[in-house]
């Protein structure tokens, strides 16, 4: 195996690619556009899948507001009217989501991460990309957030992030990951989708848990004419638990593996666009309005920290 880590221009944006020569596997890292991959693509067999579905262009990228690929930190979702109470304190976030309702999807979207370390060995090689959030507005707390790229020789993608609380106070912690997936040029009716959960989050208007009830359906189950915006509270018997996206036309099954126990991620949003050509599957390690309910919400004490990981894979 051969890899290789190089820079290339998107437009005005510079991009870091890991490439493995010999089977094309490669992902595309944005690190001044919220460290997000723009693009991940794996082989299976004799084809070449590009499995992300991000803006087709620098400006669309840029301009994007459906959060395609982004890294959702030090919150995910919805806190509604941006409000939320904290070891006894209340705060008051921007109500970024479209309309002014909400907070969404935290404070490292679109920001200039900083790159650090990469690694090229003879089965792996990665990216390191880091933040520090400092005293921002609603969110008065240090916290040094890092998220580690790694493709293996074997085809596996691994995103896994640390968060490190580098202040003198308690700091609320929640991360999650927005990648809309393809698979080939099919549409989402075309697939069956495992979703690893007996357990769904019950919504009001506003997207906001009221509470839970059962998750009754065949695994899998087809998506042909279903529709999906909803979040899951995992099965967490091992120490992982696996999301399949899978099309038997192509016979290819896209594997998501979360680690959950702990602190890990225990929660999982799925959720269908209305053009029906991507799926997002979005693993998470609290539960929406997390930082009201502080379901699966992570304290970080002085100098503590916490992280994890998500792999993808084809077979």
């Amino acid at each position: 195996m051969s890899f290789e880590i190089f820079k290339q221009q998107f437009g005005d944006l510079t991009e870091l690619v890991i490439q493995e020569a010999s089977t094309g596997n490669r992902c595309v890292v944005v690190p001044e556009l919220g460290g997000i991959v723009r693009q991940l693509s794996l082989r299976k067999g004799i084809t070449l899948f590009s499995l992300l579905k991000t803006p087709p262009t620098p400006d669309s990228l840029v301009a994007d507001t459906k959060s395609a690929s982004e890294l959702l930190f030090p919150f995910a979702s919805r806190i509604p009217d941006g409000k939320y109470k904290f070891l006894g304190k209340e705060y008051q976030l921007a109500k970024n989501e479209t309309g002014n309702l909400n907070a969404i999807h935290g404070l490292v979207r679109k920001q200039q991460f900083t790159l650090g370390e990469q690694i090229i060995e003879a089965d792996h090689a990665s990216i390191k990309l880091s933040y520090d959030l400092n005293e921002l507005e609603g969110y008065p707390f240090a916290v040094k957030f890092s998220v580690l790229y790694t493709l293996h020789a074997d085809g596996r993608f691994v995103l896994s992030y640390e968060a490190v609380n580098d202040g003198a106070e308690p700091a609320p912690i929640m991360f999650g990951w927005h990648p809309y997936f393809l698979l080939g040029n099919e549409q989402v009716d075309a697939w069956k989708i495992n979703i690893p959960s007996g357990e769904i989050v019950d919504f009001d208007n506003n997207q906001i848990p009221v509470g839970k009830k059962p998750f009754l359906v065949d695994r899998p189950t087809k998506l042909y004419q279903k529709a999906f915006d909803n979040c899951f509270i995992v099965d967490s018997a091992t120490n992982s638990a696996v999301t399949e996206l899978i099309s038997e036309n192509q016979d290819i099954t896209l594997r998501i593996k979360q680690e959950t126990g702990e602190g890990k991620f225990n929660y999982l949003v799925v959720y269908t666009p209305p053009a029906r050509d991507c799926v997002a599957i979005e693993p998470l390690t609290a539960n929406v309005n997390a930082f009201n309910s502080g379901e699966g919400l992570n304290v970080l004490a002085q100098g503590k920290s916490i992280d994890g990981a998500i792999t993808l894979s084809l077979i």
